[in-house]
């Protein structure tokens, strides 16, 4: 079940929940593991980066700010290795990305950086924030 799906089946039980207590004359808070979101203990402003997220600043970012085609590549092939479960582009987004930026093509790599955080960003945020990178 994909994660959007899932968080859309537990909206719902939360707010059946919440019906039938307050048609019953009932409290209307939703229980715990329906309103609150995992507390990582990194990525939020003033914490640590979490494991990707310090990674993507420390050594993504450098390469696409200094605009170094190799470094861009080596980036893009170090993160085409390490595909999460469930994200099933990840590793031909990466790979195309790196293909580009060793073809000097730098937007069309920053391209594949925008297309994968478009289609997994939120995902990986919300489910492996703090996974080990």
């Amino acid at each position: 079940m994909s994660m959007k799906l899932m968080s859309a089946v537990l909206v719902g039980v939360g707010i059946g929940f919440a019906g039938a207590a307050w048609a019953a004359g009932g409290p209307t808070d939703l229980p715990a593991s329906v309103t609150e979101k995992k507390d990582f203990g990194c990525g939020a402003k003033g914490q640590k980066p979490c494991p990707m997220q310090g990674w993507m600043k420390s050594v993504m970012q450098s390469a696409t700010t200094s605009g170094d085609a190799a470094k861009i590549a080596s980036a893009l092939e170090y993160v085409a290795s390490k595909p999460p479960p469930g994200m099933a582009k990840w590793v031909a987004i990466s790979k195309e990305g790196a293909e580009k930026a060793k073809k000097g093509d730098i937007d069309g790599a920053k391209a594949s950086c925008k297309s994968c955080h478009d289609l997994y960003k939120a995902q990986y945020k919300d489910s492996l924030r703090d996974a080990a990178f």
